[in-house]
């Protein structure tokens, strides 16, 4: 059932479904009736095409697992590859439009790791929710570019910034964890006097930067 309803059915062009005649060039079977179709149908058509690319960067897959080269094997891991190589274009994309905004805004800080869905950065504590809402901004910039480059011309708030920015002093995986272990029975509060972090959200972080400044002026107002 999820699986109908979110990839949808399998169809020849102009077959109905829904009551909706499908239209699609060529013979080839299509995605349809799900949530995500046209998604699944646009990772296949680039999966299949003759030198697959990433839609935003334009990064191309090995020329061992190009089309010409294995046919129709590994049609799978194409697709994976989009999916994942998207991915590190949004990450690329992020670190290249953070570096810009620290050296403009004169923000102390570096990149320091990324985890899976995560960016983290060592910043100094006095421009730390600067570079929050540099984060922020960040985001509604990447994510506006990946829409415009798949030819979206509008873009949800839900997507446009981070539900939260963590600011931190430690490497946890949330905030409010006092990461109580048998080798760290106290936890960090009460054994190393480290207090609980800070989950901002966009609103919080406006408010942290005095409306929304990046300037230096937002930190000593």
């Amino acid at each position: 059932m999820m699986y109908a309803q979110t990839k949808g059915v399998r169809v020849h062009g102009g077959e109905n479904v829904g009551g909706q005649k499908v239209r699609v060039q060529g013979a080839r079977k299509v995605w349809s009736g799900g949530s995500e179709s046209h998604m699944f149908n646009k990772l296949e058509e680039i999966a299949n095409s003759k030198v697959p690319k990433t839609p935003v960067l334009g990064c191309c897959i090995s020329r061992a697992l190009e089309p010409a080269a294995v046919n129709a094997n590994f049609f799978n891991s194409r697709i994976n590859w989009v999916v994942q190589s998207s991915a590190v274009d949004y990450l690329h994309l992020m670190l290249v439009t953070m570096r810009w905004l620290m050296e403009d805004f004169a923000i102390r800080g570096r990149f320091a790791v990324s985890i899976h869905d995560e960016v983290r950065f060592l910043v100094a504590s006095e421009d730390r929710y600067r570079a929050a809402l540099a984060l922020q901004v960040t985001n509604l910039l990447t994510r506006s570019f990946f829409a415009w480059r798949l030819g979206m011309r509008d873009l949800p708030q839900s997507v446009a910034f981070f539900s939260s920015i963590e600011v931190d002093t430690v490497l946890r995986k949330e905030v409010d964890m006092d990461c109580v272990t048998p080798s760290n029975p106290q936890g960090l509060k009460e054994g190393y006097g480290i207090p609980p972090g800070e989950a901002l959200d966009i609103y919080a972080v406006l408010q942290k930067t005095k409306g929304g400044r990046l300037s230096r002026e937002a930190e000593l107002a």
